[in-house]
């Protein structure tokens, strides 16, 4: 195969090439996904997805759908969660997809190959939504959010674990040399190449800051339950219920 070439500053600006290099960036990384994410958060990743889900309704047998799920932790723990209910791990890049279904034992749970710009759902089927660092790598955010309040029940829930970009450059700057050395650090150790997961830094220069990510969802009929940030700010927990209009 191929080396990985891509850079994701050459990708950012136009959804159809962001969508491009989100599927060949998430296919090399697939493999060593998992390592690089737990080594990045110094371990502490699994128990923020732990956090995500505990902090979801009490639904006897809801629809769960999880978007860019990787490698499936987080579709697991819902399928844990809500055994008499439906779970869907989506995700664009297959390796990811084959790992997360080799690793299946959830009768409840699958896995699909599918763009959270364009889920494959009806209108209002769902009850939850969730994704971990799902919302930066969106090809288009608007368009994704208008994605999950169109298959999100009236009253539904999403749920959100990401990278929390401050407003302040004072603080945004520290930031995001920390990110771009350390995760670039474990792209260069897993792969041999600083672009994989050093990418992070770079994709946040087009992600909103706190305020504006909680605007966009408020304009798209949303309203905050929670939230909770973890590792110094750096990453963030949020909780929405979609308005009944």
């Amino acid at each position: 195969m191929a080396r990985f070439a891509l850079k994701i500053r050459d990708h950012l600006d136009v959804p159809e090439r962001k969508r491009f290099y989100n599927e060949r960036h998430f296919a090399e990384a697939a493999p060593r996904y998992d390592v690089a994410t737990r080594a990045m958060s110094l371990f502490r990743d699994a128990s923020w997805k732990a956090r995500l889900v505990e902090a979801l309704p009490p639904v006897r047998a809801p629809l769960c759908v999880d978007i860019a799920c990787g490698t499936g932790d987080v579709a697991f723990l819902l399928a844990e969660r809500y055994p008499e209910g439906r779970v869907a791990g989506l995700d664009i890049a297959e390796p990811m997809l084959a790992i997360a279904r080799e690793r299946n034992r959830s009768r409840n749970l699958r896995f699909l190959r599918q763009d959270m710009c364009a889920i494959d759902f009806p209108e209002e089927s769902a009850d939850i939504v969730t994704g971990s660092y799902a919302l930066r790598n969106a090809p288009d955010l608007p368009r994704a959010v208008g994605e999950i309040r169109r298959i999100l029940k009236p009253g539904g829930t999403a749920a959100f674990l990401d990278f929390s970009k401050p407003r302040a450059a004072c603080f945004r700057i520290p930031r995001h040399i920390l990110l771009r050395t350390w995760c670039g650090f474990w792209g260069l150790l897993l792969h041999g190449n600083h672009e994989v997961h050093g990418s992070i830094a770079a994709s946040l220069s087009a992600f909103p800051d706190r305020r504006a990510l909680r605007a966009l969802f408020a304009e798209n009929g949303f309203a905050p339950v929670s939230s909770r940030r973890f590792f110094l700010g750096i990453t963030e927990l949020l909780v929405f219920r979609r308005s009944s209009r």
